[in-house]
């Protein structure tokens, strides 16, 4: 199955309005996490999909969220190109948070690019007496995709899976049921004492769009990727 299949089969409309499985939530949104910026920390999320997505955290009540739902217009983010921001201003200390999409009970998502969670999924940052946004993240230019002499080498920093695989249309998706990996042949190598992953696959030239799926069910961009294309799927090009 096809990841644009699959995306079918996750959505369906009630009315005038898309419902979203949470599963698809995954795919959709491609979540840039939190920086430094001159008045505070500044919060991004870019996603192709959300009628508005909400910052909530430990610094903010979460959002005043009754039973998961968010309505308060204070909590949203502003778009931009499809990119939603917020700079929230924070004094020194560990802060935790989620983003929501559309205000949905089941629309609580951590950002995948930040490896340091709580007990509940909440993802954790710090801010340094002088300002300075502390992350534990997977971006780094040295996970990149790569050609290679055989091929193109994939990597993913997730040194908490316990088994991470691989799926583009170069292997129909990893031959996923509704989903769900369970193939090792598509099994990634790892981690290595860095906690990376890595699969090196021969490819023709051409543009191919992949994903990586943590333990058979958690689909995600590769952070690293310079490229997505319109299904929020990265994107890596051979010449």
């Amino acid at each position: 199955m096809r990841f644009g299949q699959l995306k079918d089969e996750l959505c369906h409309s009630t009315g005038d309005e898309e419902v979203v499985h949470p599963q698809m939530l995954i795919c959709l949104l491609l979540l840039l996490a939190v920086q430094r910026a001159d008045d505070g920390a500044l919060f991004q999320c870019q996603t192709n999909g959300a009628r508005v997505v909400y910052l909530a955290g430990d610094f903010n009540e979460w959002a005043r969220n009754q039973g998961g739902r968010i309505t308060d217009p204070a909590f949203a983010m502003t778009e931009s190109n499809g990119v939603w921001r917020k700079v929230v201003k924070l004094d020194a200390g560990t802060y935790h948070f989620k983003f929501n999409f559309n205000g949905e009970s089941t629309g609580w998502f951590a950002p995948d690019s930040i490896d340091e969670c709580d007990a509940d999924g909440n993802a954790l940052f710090r801010v340094k007496p002088g300002g300075e946004v502390v992350v534990r993240s997977s971006l780094s230019p040295a996970w990149k995709s790569q050609r290679t002499q055989s091929g193109v080498l994939f990597q993913l920093h997730a040194p908490d899976a316990f088994i991470v695989y691989l799926a583009g249309d170069f292997n129909d998706w990893a031959k996923n049921r509704d989903g769900l990996v369970s193939d090792p042949k598509f099994a990634m190598q790892g981690p290595n004492s860095d906690g990376v992953w890595r699969a090196e696959v021969e490819l023709p030239p051409g543009r191919h769009a992949y994903q990586f799926v943590i333990d058979g069910d958690k689909w995600i961009t590769d952070p690293n990727a310079d490229e997505r294309d319109a299904d929020g799927r990265s994107v890596t090009e051979v010449k």
